[in-house]
């Protein structure tokens, strides 16, 4: 490899090397700024579809303006040498950074993820998919964002192929299964990065690219226990089997932004991969920070005005059946004034007047239920007894909390990511470039 190409940019050193191209920080010599220098390889010249795909890299990065998508400046082409120049970004992509320090803090994660999200709105926009959303695609800038790099297999958003290049850990299961493709394998991709960024390894990663690829089909990553449970649901929704079910970008970074000032800002250790069978994955709503009021319609309002005229009248409190009770004794003796002054004042004989206490007795007794009478089933045998049963309060099944036999385990004491390993070792590693299966 010359060292200097276009008599203009210097070859400085190799930072990275996939199965298309070797990139290599360069300096231009005409500004003195760094740059970055993407090399197709030589051997790779004769392929038609991968020739023609590097250099429309350069044409896709010129059309999108955007803060999070790398800018090119120059595009090279000479008999000797194919090369796209682009901006220099000092620092780790994501998936060095998870190599080196483990899994992000979730507040940091979800910001990085909002920025993502919103760079590739902002990239569908634009008419293109970029169709290789993965960490190592994703440069770290500064202290919550991030940078696409990498645009080699990016399609019109329009076009229905898959590329014949890609990743097979991060290709969505539509893509997987050979069907068309579609703007909705960024956002699987996205909830794939997302998981990795928290946990520190890839989901689908082991195996052999088969093996891999049908697990994108059948199964799901479960829950670790240590992800909040509204910031799971955003993954969740972006895995979704059905590429309508992923979600608009914009409120998926409007969500993780929403969600990041309540998230932890602590790292985890590392959590090894747990996955389960597919089923009807959580469906995604984004609630405003404020939310509008409740609203009713005439249905609900009516079964709501049904219900409640149809419950029973409240019971009464003792304190009012006593104040009845001395309202009438208070009645009662008014009548008797009333009668003794129609009746007149003449002091009746000591013999015309009945024992008050055989009155009294006589009274109790004929306004009290006979003793031998047998109460009706539900009926109190007593007057001072209360009629009405009172139904204990119905308490939560503990079966019905959420299950812990869901979550995974911490990593083990090696707790190392598996990110980096080499992929000889690893079939469905993150290979830049790597053949997708029967494409």
């Amino acid at each position: 490899m010359q060292n200097v190409l276009a008599d203009r940019y210097v070859l400085e050193q190799e930072i990275a090397r996939g199965a298309v191209g070797v990139v290599w920080r360069g300096l231009d010599q005409v500004t003195g700024e760094r740059v970055a220098v993407k090399v197709l390889r030589p051997e790779l010249r004769g392929e038609t579809e991968i020739f023609d795909s590097f250099g429309a890299e350069a044409g896709i990065l010129r059309t999108i303006d955007h803060p999070g998508v790398v800018s090119v400046k120059d595009f090279i082409v000479t008999d000797d040498v194919c090369a796209v120049i682009l901006e220099y970004i000092d620092g780790l992509d994501l998936r060095e950074h998870l190599r080196v320090h483990g899994p992000l803090p979730a507040a940091e994660a979800a910001l990085r993820c909002a920025s993502a999200a919103e760079t590739l709105a902002a990239i569908h926009r634009a008419g293109y998919r970029h169709s290789d959303v993965k960490p190592g695609n994703l440069m770290l800038s500064g202290t919550e964002g991030v940078k696409f790099i990498d645009f080699g297999i990016a399609r019109a958003a329009a076009s229905k192929t898959v590329p014949s290049h890609g990743t097979p850990e991060y290709i969505a299961p539509e893509v997987a299964s050979g069907d068309s493709a579609s703007t909705g394998v960024d956002n699987y991709a996205l909830g794939l990065v997302l998981y990795e960024a928290l946990t520190g390894h890839s989901a689908y990663r082991g195996g052999s690219i088969t093996d891999v690829v049908e697990r994108h089909l059948a199964r799901i990553p479960v829950k670790p226990a240590a992800v909040d449970r509204d910031l799971w649901q955003v993954v969740e929704m972006l895995l979704a089997l059905d590429p309508r079910a992923r979600g608009d970008l914009d409120a998926v970074a409007a969500e993780l932004r929403r969600l990041a000032p309540r998230l932890s800002r602590q790292a985890t250790a590392p959590i090894e991969p747990e996955l389960r069978e597919r089923d009807a994955t959580a469906t995604f709503t984004y609630d405003p920070v404020t939310p509008h009021a409740a609203e009713f319609d005439q249905s609900e309002l009516g079964a709501m005005l049904a219900a409640e005229s149809d419950a029973p009248p409240p019971r009464r409190s003792r304190g009012l059946i006593v104040l009845g009770v001395a309202c009438a004794l208070v009645l009662i003796a008014a009548a008797i004034s009333v009668v003794i002054a129609l009746t007149g004042t003449d002091t009746p004989k000591e013999d015309d007047m009945a024992d008050p206490s055989e009155e009294a007795t006589t009274a109790e007794v004929s306004q009290s239920p006979s003793p031998t009478t047998e109460p009706d089933d539900g009926e109190s045998t007593s007057p001072g007894e209360e009629t009405t049963t009172v139904q204990a309060p119905e308490t939560e099944d503990p079966a019905t909390e959420g299950d812990s036999g869901d979550l995974s385990e911490p990593e083990g004491p090696n707790g190392n990511s598996t990110e980096g390993t080499d992929e000889q070792q690893l079939p469905g590693s993150d290979l830049i470039g790597s053949p997708m299966p029967d494409n």
